[in-house]
């Protein structure tokens, strides 16, 4: 990386901690530049949720801004208006800047610097537009979506911003569809630590706890928020249910849901999903480390019920781990799931055709056991390490455009 002898980069995320697949994915890059000797400050909100301990300090320059912490994810915040003058007062003037999922601290940073000469990098991996629309009231949902469209367009096209990362094939369409030039665009995924995420890590005591009268354990993995399908979900393990009491050849069945939310009150909607249909569900809590690879080991199917996903960082650490993974045909997952081969892509509209394709895998061992071991086989080739030498790879071209610039002056 002669590119960066000397050179500085920041980082810009909107959250930096272990909350969501995004972060999650920030840290894996800020280690591998680290690791690569690369200077290094980090631009973040506040750790807004319970129990975060902010692991960043120490180890590389992390300036924290102060927020409004959203009503329906707590962990995640709108930051207060800020000057990056001061920010670079405090670490120091990088020659190219990153930026992770921009919002509320991304647009704020283009904004003051898309003058600036400092090339700009952006990682589109959350659809503000989408949730917008999924969360807020319709006639408010509909115009706040038009506007971050808006926003999004207008931002994405300056010529300060040198490249744009999609996180698959449906998030670059998106992007070209907001008029975003193709030529700009890089589709970049996410990694997975294949030996942390690992069917050997499978739990015979937790699958007794978790299955006493030898259940099927199905999985599913996710932040316990309105938009991640879940509604849907409870709708189709009821019907799963039904229909394998009345084949008696299909062994019982257990639904784990592994995942939280800082605000209870949401949580509680969640629950009452499937509380309200008095369904056999097991719900962990949010999980992390060791008990979060074993809980994916020790189960034997992964559903995943979302429509909004950019990637899908979960169904990774899910195959990874061996399990066959049933999703709906939308967005990332459409680029992670083998339909037919490491699992089944649905209808993204048909309950009837996600409950067929979970019956067809709950009662084929066999095909249970050939789909996991194909997803474990993929998914070795996507290591972290793979996807952060291609980020790097961009912010060095970033940098090669800023020098080129200079050589024409």
């Amino acid at each position: 990386m002669q590119s960066f002898n000397n050179k500085k980069v920041m980082v810009v995320s909107e959250s930096l901690g272990p909350i969501n697949g995004v972060t999650r994915a920030t840290g894996y890059l800020l280690d591998y530049l680290l690791d690569q000797g690369i200077e290094t400050a980090v631009l973040a909100p506040n750790l807004c949720g319970p129990n975060q301990v902010d692991n960043w300090q120490g180890r590389l320059p992390v300036i924290r801004l102060n927020g409004y912490p959203l009503v329906f994810n707590p962990e995640l915040a709108v930051v207060k208006p800020f000057r990056m003058s001061k920010v670079f007062n405090s670490t120091f003037t990088p020659d190219v800047i990153y930026m992770a999922s921009p919002a509320s601290t991304g647009f704020q940073v283009w904004w003051q610097l898309r003058k600036s000469g400092i090339p700009l990098v952006a990682n589109f991996q959350t659809d503000l537009a989408y949730y917008a629309r999924l969360m807020l009231p319709k006639p408010i949902g509909k115009l706040a979506s038009w506007g971050l469209d808006r926003l999004t367009s207008h931002t994405f096209r300056h010529p300060s911003i040198k490249t744009v990362l999609a996180p698959s094939h449906n998030s670059e369409k998106y992007l070209i569809d907001l008029g975003i030039p193709s030529e700009k665009i890089r589709l970049v995924g996410r990694g997975v630590d294949s030996n942390f995420f690992n069917n050997s890590k499978r739990n015979s005591q937790l699958r007794q706890k978790l299955a006493p009268n030898g259940e099927l354990l199905l999985l599913c993995v996710s932040r316990l928020s309105l938009e991640k399908g879940f509604e849907f979900l409870a709708e189709a393990y009821e019907e799963i249910l039904r229909r394998s009491l009345n084949a008696q050849s299909l062994p019982p069945l257990k639904l784990v849901i592994t995942g939280g939310n800082a605000n209870p009150n949401i949580e509680r909607s969640i629950k009452g999903y499937f509380q309200s249909k008095h369904l056999n569900v097991h719900f962990t809590g949010p999980l992390s480390g060791e008990p979060l690879a074993e809980i994916f080991a020790s189960a034997d199917l992964f559903l995943f019920p979302s429509l909004t996903e950019t990637y899908g960082q979960v169904i990774q650490e899910a195959m990874a781990s061996g399990l066959p993974v049933i999703a709906r045909s939308e967005g990332g997952p459409v680029d992670l799931v083998i339909h037919g081969k490491t699992g089944f892509l649905s209808d993204p509209h048909s309950k009837t055709e996600f409950v067929e394709y979970a019956l067809e895998l709950i009662k084929d061992h066999n095909l249970r056991r050939n789909f996991g071991h194909t997803a474990r086989t993929l998914i070795e080739s996507r290591s972290w390490d793979t996807i952060n030498y291609q980020i790097a790879q961009i912010l060095e071209e970033a940098l090669l455009q800023k020098e080129e610039v200079k050589t024409l002056l």
